[in-house]
């Protein structure tokens, strides 16, 4: 009945599939970014901009947002290669040591702490292409928001990591 029960832990390659298909489909986005910004700031396509932008930095908020693209596309990855390791298919102690080290995932806890560590970047990456698209008018107590709620975020991160006693 157990051995039954075990063998629905391959359910799971559901998820890894999955997310191996996201992790695939945001390099594809993150590679249209890039090549979006080397084509605006090339080819010098006149495009409306406010008076605050100029096409490089447009160029560099289309880069930033490459960044975090391919930086979810990694994420994405490095879960669905831990939810392999951690469900499908067990590997003894020297198997594990002898993958790279950031596939020796030993818990869900680690895949927890990466995502909550993406997040805060994803959120920092984020207020700075809004500050940097809306310019001076973004510096306004409403946009405090973000920031303080990233440091919330990474607070909360913290403590999750500090020893107990």
């Amino acid at each position: 009945m157990f051995a039954h029960f075990l063998r629905l832990r391959y359910i799971s390659i559901i998820a890894v599939a999955s997310l191996f298909a996201g992790a695939v489909l945001m390099f594809v986005i993150g590679l249209a970014r890039t090549v979006d910004a080397y084509l605006l700031l090339v080819s010098g396509i006149s495009v409306q901009l406010p008076e605050h932008l100029t096409e490089n930095s447009l160029s560099s908020v289309a880069l930033i947002q490459a960044v975090d693209s391919f930086l979810f596309a990694l994420v994405l990855l490095i879960f669905s290669y831990g939810i392999y390791i951690l469900f499908v298919h067990s590997f003894s102690t020297d198997e594990l040591k002898q993958l790279p080290r950031w596939m020796q995932i030993v818990s869900i806890s680690e895949l927890k702490t990466t995502l909550i560590q993406v997040i805060i970047v994803i959120l920092a990456v984020n207020v700075l292409e809004h500050v940097i698209i809306v310019g001076p008018q973004a510096l306004k107590w409403e946009t405090l928001i973000i920031p303080a709620a990233i440091l919330c975020l990474a607070a909360s991160l913290r403590l999750m990591h500090i020893p107990q006693e």
